[in-house]
């Protein structure tokens, strides 16, 4: 039941404008969410589709690539694609979160631990968020990842990043649960 609790509210079926006022609820930016009324089935619009139908243990996926290429779109469309058809329940919370809003959640917040047990996430952008001296957010990142990874929750997120530095910005750890993931 605690799962069903996440799904956006939405009364029957709904429509194109109820899963974008979903996507709204859930956290997606407004220049995401106007990409979604002229959509363009790109290659990562695919992958993203591919994603939703792999097993469970396929939990992560990264999308990387330069500025503009439809990676932060790709993954609303996922979420758009998981907006339940029926009979969704009242509770609402966020999917989407970029780099530098996950970077300043106090990793003792009731926020943090919906992140840790929400049933879908994105993390767009990851890698433009400051990394404090003291490593508070890669500490918190990691357990982020770790919880996600150990119990099959479904995860995208968007990087600029390349895997090299990727791996040298999060370290083997991170890198390599979500290579794992794939």
């Amino acid at each position: 039941a605690a799962e069903g609790r996440e799904f956006c509210p939405v009364e029957e079926g709904p429509n194109i404008g109820e899963k974008l006022s979903c996507l709204r609820v859930w956290g997606v930016p407004e220049r995401v969410l106007k990409n979604l009324e002229e959509l363009k089935e790109t290659k990562f619009v695919k992958t993203v589709r591919d994603f939703s139908l792999c097993s469970r243990e396929a939990w992560c996926l990264v999308l990387s690539a330069g500025k503009g290429a439809g990676k932060s779109t790709a993954a609303a469309v996922w979420l758009y694609d998981n907006v339940p058809l029926e009979g969704a329940p009242t509770y609402k919370t966020r999917y989407w979160w970029n780099g530098t809003r996950l970077a300043r959640a106090n990793g003792y917040a009731k926020e943090y631990e919906r992140m840790m047990q929400s049933k879908f996430m994105v993390i767009d952008d990851l890698g433009v968020e400051y990394l404090d001296k003291n490593g508070n957010f890669l500490q918190r990142l990691d357990e982020l990842i770790d919880e996600r990874y150990s119990n099959f929750k479904r995860t995208i997120i968007t990087t600029n990043l390349n895997a090299v530095a990727f791996k040298e910005r999060y370290g083997e750890r991170v890198a390599d649960r979500m290579r794992e993931g794939f």
